[in-house]
């Protein structure tokens, strides 16, 4: 798609009159952040997705700088026993998956990628300077407890309700941001186009190099100092990582592409559902595919981000919502009147 410039007519430097170049729009339906058609050489492409691979690193680092040590902080600093202190952490990393859902869900319908990720990552670094500021100051008592051999005294119920109000912003943060990060970052590379196909191929492989870098990172080094009772350190470490993954993350805000969200999901898929099941006694004729409802249109396609699905041979029953409704037994609608209302 070729889109030309604005102001077609500009002054150069000289103040002499010049014709601006007309700029290539990306092909698969993707915007900037004003809504307009996404220019190819302006924004998504590496400089975004070099971006978003690291903000993943520097995520991925302080989540599991918390959660991968975070049985032993129960025992050693709440004085929970084994049991307990396991049987809580599961707890909390079961709310992630949960929170995931969530997270996902507003990314798809109604948020968009770039505004989800950004929401859900000022609440993760919220949740882990609480996090700091509550070790710091309330449960790492007396100070130079929580190794192996100094375990921490009792805490009141409002440093152990801070405690968990803490975690479970994390827990939310971190849920809502991880299920849209990579998608987001595979949306800045034009599948439609050759050359950014095969780098959003290789987005994913940098994308799970950087996830496991950040881990290898906090399983090691903040690990280290908090088996030695240095929390505040390594929580602190953590909060810093997040808050500067979620810096990298709003400096690309002019480059990136966007795809509009579609709405609520749940309307469409029953609406399919029903369609389908009104057109269940529809004839067709073997390996007839002409009467379909499809558009074959790219531009039609790329200009509200649909992609046309390859047909499979599961769900079969399904395919009845792509046939034209049948006015009289042997006749067919006209093309404008098929589509999935019921």
């Amino acid at each position: 798609m070729v889109l030309p410039s604005y102001d077609p007519i500009r002054r150069n430097k000289k103040g002499k009159l010049v014709k601006k170049e007309q700029e290539v729009c990306t092909r698969d339906g993707s915007v900037d952040r004003h809504g307009d058609p996404a220019i190819r050489g302006r924004t998504g492409t590496w400089f975004a997705g070099i971006l978003i691979l690291v903000n993943q690193g520097l995520a991925t680092l302080a989540f599991f700088g918390v959660g991968v040590n975070l049985v032993l902080f129960l025992t050693r600093v709440l004085g929970q026993d084994n049991a307990d202190a396991a049987n809580n952490v599961s707890k909390w990393t079961g709310t992630v998956y949960i929170f995931s859902l969530l997270g996902a869900f507003l990314s798809d319908s109604y948020w968009g990628r770039y505004k989800t990720c950004a929401i859900f990552q000022a609440i993760f670094v919220t949740g882990l300077v609480l996090l700091s500021l509550s070790s710091y100051l309330f449960l790492l008592k007396p100070r130079g407890c929580g190794d192996e051999h100094s375990p921490c005294g009792s805490h009141s119920t409002y440093e152990n309700v801070f405690f968990y109000f803490s975690i479970y912003l994390v827990a939310l943060g971190n849920g809502g941001y991880q299920p849209n990060i990579a998608t987001f970052g595979a949306d800045q590379f034009d599948e439609e186009d050759p050359k950014e196909g095969h780098s959003k191929i290789a987005f994913f492989s940098y994308f799970y190099l950087a996830l496991n870098l950040g881990s290898l990172f906090s399983n090691t080094i903040l690990g280290y100092f908090e088996d030695r009772g240095m929390w505040a350190l390594g929580f602190w470490a953590s909060a810093g990582s997040a808050f500067l993954a979620l810096v990298l993350f709003l400096i690309g805000t002019p480059r990136y592409r966007h795809f509009t969200p579609k709405g609520n999901p749940l309307s469409r898929c029953c609406q399919v559902m029903v369609a389908a099941a009104r057109k269940w006694k529809v004839q067709r004729m073997p390996n007839q595919d002409d009467d379909q409802f499809e558009s074959d249109v790219p531009k039609e396609r790329s200009k509200n981000g649909d992609r046309k699905i390859l047909h499979t041979r599961g769900f079969r029953w399904y395919k009845y919502i792509m046939f034209e409704r049948q006015q009289e037994e042997d006749s067919i609608l006209s093309n404008e009147e098929a589509d999935l209302r019921v």
